[in-house]
């Protein structure tokens, strides 16, 4: 059994983490991020290109990797997590007991399973994917079917496992409708014949120059926005993929024959650790998240050592995530420090009274 000792655990090598681990760092802390997966770098690492600006998911991972190497734990399967009066101790499957004064969640999201949607025709027809399966395509720059053929006209489905109380997801997950726009203008791109169709809820563009790309993707790239609600997907004869729809706008169902289609699918939170945590778990609130609509756990955890940021704590984008876990960082910042000028004071207490 090794044991180890740090001033801070982090859980989670996303951006979140990453960046918490590089501002503690740089304060001169002693850190240790545990990473589940064999590879740093989270949920981001789906994406072959990031909204607004299509950088590549490297440039962003890059710098956060550059001073983490000897901090940084992959593959490591956290088995139990336990509070004591001391701090918390963490031990993994090769009985690696790691052990801080505090303990800082970044376990990100996981997708939403679009096979919950039935009605939707995924993991029915072979041709409907999700955004994380076409951002691969995008990837490997292989654009296809499953017959080999290109698609001519494709349909963007927003909003699925979002905004939807029959899969208890009831909140927006924030990204989607800023990645189909982003996707819809990449395939247009890409295969210049293409005709693409969004059907969305509401559309929900309040990040900086998201407005900007979603007149960019009707004026120069053509792309189809419909105020619609999907009601069911069936497959033709020929392949195709047959849609029918509430146009919310005209008041009225409507259909559309496409060769693929594209379901935007949520976020809901990893619970790889709440799992195994009933401290932490209790921090999940009604939506699923850790945190409640009445506590910010980010920003009131100096009672207990316990910190969370980053898209564990609701749907964010990259830079959303980044900015809250430097936030944090500097929470946690600061509850260390009080912690080691009371550690310092019962010190010095213990040694007038032993020599007074």
């Amino acid at each position: 059994m090794k044991r180890t000792e740090a001033d801070c655990i982090i859980i989670g090598a996303g951006p979140a983490g990453l960046k918490a681990g590089t501002i503690l760092q740089s304060l001169g802390y002693k850190i240790y991020i545990l990473e589940k997966e064999d590879h740093p770098g989270g949920k981001l690492l789906l994406w072959n290109t990031l909204f607004p600006h299509n950088e590549s998911a490297m440039e962003i991972l890059n710098p956060l990797l550059k001073d983490q190497k000897k901090n940084l734990m992959t593959s490591v399967q956290i088995e139990t997590i336990t509070k004591s009066p001391e701090g918390f101790t963490v031990a993994d499957q090769n009985q690696t007991i790691y052990t801080s004064p505090a303990l800082f969640i970044s376990t990100g999201f996981n997708p939403f399973n679009a096979g919950r949607k039935e009605e939707y025709g995924y993991g029915i027809y072979d041709n409907v994917i999700t955004s994380v399966e076409l951002e691969d395509k995008f990837k490997n720059n292989y654009i296809t079917m499953t017959n080999g053929k290109v698609p001519g006209k494709v349909a963007m489905i927003h909003c699925v496992g979002s905004r939807d109380i029959k899969v208890g997801s009831e909140y927006c997950s924030s990204v989607c409708c800023i990645t189909g726009i982003k996707q819809a203008m990449e395939l247009r791109k890409r295969i210049p014949e293409i005709q693409v169709s969004c059907l969305y809820m509401d559309l929900r563009l309040n990040g900086r120059f998201y407005e900007d790309n979603y007149k960019m993707a009707q004026m120069c790239h053509k792309i189809q926005f419909i105020r619609g609600r999907l009601s069911e997907t069936n497959e033709d004869v020929d392949g195709s993929l047959v849609i029918r729809y509430e146009d919310t706008l005209a008041g009225k169902p409507a259909k559309m024959t496409v060769d693929m289609i594209v379901l935007l699918i949520g976020m809901q939170l990893d619970k790889s650790v709440s799992q195994i945590c009933p401290l932490i778990n209790e921090q999940t609130g009604t939506d699923g998240f850790f945190g409640t609509g009445k506590i910010d756990f980010s920003l009131n955890p100096l009672k207990n050592g316990l910190f969370f940021a980053g898209a564990c704590t609701g749907p964010k984008n990259i830079t959303e995530s980044m900015n809250e876990a430097s936030r944090v960082a500097f929470e946690v910042h600061h509850f260390l420090r009080n912690s080691f000028i009371s550690e310092n004071q019962d010190q010095h207490d213990r040694f007038w009274l032993q020599n007074s």
